[in-house]
């Protein structure tokens, strides 16, 4: 009787092992799908994505879109700012939040509440466009490449989870650096900093990420084309295709066959930058992991 009751929850459990990788699949499928259907969409001729055919494979392969995208003007300026403006607003928030949080994490710090709470309030409540639009035109920065990195060197939400790892590192370590005679700063580079390389990978991940991707600060204070970093061309491609497309339908698609398709186009510069995130993320996948348990686990 044991051994029966003993197979059937075997069989149990197998079901709802298969069960679970059913869904792990399908939730994988429409994650990776949007994706796949742009690269296809990019490897389309004109003809195939004007009759709206394409679905999982290229229909009429062809390298055409990102021969077009490659010849746009001002591309590889564009790239470059894009690549500059990630790696200072790595820097900027690394240094300006981690001291912030390190200072925060210290419960000797005179008023660390009300800093703290001080600090918390812009997550919630914003100065609004217009005065921030005067505030950076003030400062010389309309037109200015810093504008992309000064006004975003410190996040609340990542000040809050280097500060919450920087308190869960034993105050012991730092008492006995102190007994041995070493500088706040000695304790920050050769204790601190090595001990917390993953939650500084977690923040330098989501800095990266969102200056890649940025686009509404280019549109807002630069109108310089040497500048605009690749998101904003892919924003203007956006706004572009929807008039081109129009002209496009009322020309029977004939425009398509000689020209090419900006939808086609624009899916081809699509692909092309967010390719570099996607090849790099993978290798900070853990450090995700690790950040949002940090936040999960203590507030």
């Amino acid at each position: 009787m044991a051994n029966l009751t003993s197979i059937a929850g075997q069989k149990s459990n197998r079901w709802v092992t298969w069960i679970l990788y059913a869904v792990i699949l399908v939730i994988t499928f429409l994650i990776l799908y949007p994706f796949w259907y742009c690269v296809s969409y990019s490897l389309s001729s004109s003809k195939a994505v004007m009759t709206q055919n394409v679905t999982f494979i290229p229909i009429g392969f062809t390298w055409e879109n990102y021969i077009k995208v490659f010849k746009q003007n001002n591309l590889g300026n564009s790239f470059v700012i894009s690549v500059f403006r990630t790696l200072g607003g790595i820097v900027g928030t690394l240094l300006v939040t981690g001291l912030a949080a390190y200072a925060i994490s210290k419960p000797t710090l005179p008023g660390r509440r009300w800093i703290s709470i001080f600090m918390i309030i812009p997550m919630y409540i914003s100065g609004g466009l217009i005065p921030t639009y005067v505030w950076m035109f003030q400062l010389h920065l309309v037109n200015n490449f810093w504008v992309f990195v000064l006004p975003n060197c410190f996040w609340a939400f990542n000040m809050l989870l280097m500060r919450t790892y920087f308190e869960g590192i034993p105050a012991s370590l730092e008492e006995s650096a102190r007994l041995d005679g070493a500088s706040e700063l000695r304790i920050l580079f050769q204790i601190i900093i090595p001990l917390s390389m993953p939650i500084i990978a977690v923040i330098a991940m989501y800095s990266g990420v969102w200056q890649w991707n940025a686009w509404y600060d280019a549109m807002l204070y630069i109108t310089s084309a040497k500048l605009k970093p690749l998101q904003a061309i892919l924003q203007e491609m956006i706004k572009a295709s929807s008039t081109s497309m129009t002209q496009m339908a009322q020309s029977g698609g004939k425009a398509a066959q000689s020209q090419g398709s900006p939808e086609a186009v624009r899916m081809a510069t699509l692909v092309f930058t967010t390719l570099p995130i996607i090849c790099i993320y993978p290798f900070f996948q853990k450090y995700f992991v690790q950040g949002v348990m940090i936040g999960a686990v203590k507030a």
